[in-house]
């Protein structure tokens, strides 16, 4: 929610004129229109202690408490039914943080180098595709609303190697024990991924699978695959 927002509550929509963060209140006007909005956030995660680990095929599984920091800092219109991007806008809202528990999928630099094809934003690309696959599974598998778990990839620098994080994370302050299945069903989460994945009739990536192309590239849904087949192995 925030300025420009469309929100929709029973059904009628609502357009935000302004928004009052601190008094926690906001002022909307009833509208008709054709698109709804999506907020564009920047989140950065820390991890404050891990509770248990695994590995898989040479990545890591994790469970653990982090500290998740995140900013609004824009804003898309998206049209209904073809769900094509129809402008934007920039956005500077107050930073929110949580402490919260979250399940993880650490890359290793020798994961990613089975790779070499590959461009660094191809990977990067293709392992936020993976994100949306698994929050989507994720949801399924403990029965919990898409909102409730938010996604993040962290680009943080290993020395000189990318050593990604793909999180999963409880989107409420401390956590309501959402982590610690997803954890225990990592092998569930990924074999369902791939079989999301597998079943979308989609050439490049849409909606329903990694995302739309515009925003994870048009190798983002072969990417992804091809890291769920390394998962697999």
């Amino acid at each position: 929610l925030h300025e420009k927002a469309i929100y929709l509550h029973e059904a009628r929509q609502y357009q935000v004129e302004r928004f009052d963060y601190e008094g926690r209140k906001a002022y909307v006007r009833r509208v008709d229109s054709d698109y709804f909005t999506d907020a564009i956030d920047y989140t950065q995660v820390k991890v404050l202690e891990e509770f248990a680990s695994s590995s898989v095929s040479g990545a890591r599984v994790l469970h653990g408490d982090v500290r998740v920091n995140r900013q609004v800092v824009g804003f898309k219109k998206i049209r209904f039914y073809t769900l094509e991007n129809v402008g934007a806008g920039n956005l500077s809202m107050p930073e929110q943080e949580i402490h919260t528990t979250a399940f993880w999928l650490h890359f290793p630099a020798d994961f990613l180098d089975r790779f070499a094809d590959l461009k660094p934003a191809e990977k990067q690309a293709g392992l936020a595709g993976l994100g949306n696959l698994l929050r989507a599974v994720a949801s399924l598998l403990v029965m919990c609303d898409l909102r409730d778990l938010g996604v993040a990839l962290t680009e943080d620098i290993a020395g000189k190697t990318f050593e990604p994080n793909l999180y999963l994370y409880d989107s409420y302050p401390g956590g309501v024990g959402q982590s610690a299945p997803l954890f225990r069903m990592a092998g569930r989460l990924i074999e369902g991924a791939s079989e999301m994945l597998a079943a979308c009739p989609c050439e490049g990536g849409c909606p329903s699978c990694v995302g739309p192309i515009g925003e994870v590239g048009e190798r983002g849904k072969e990417v992804a695959a091809r890291i769920l087949a390394e998962l697999r192995r």
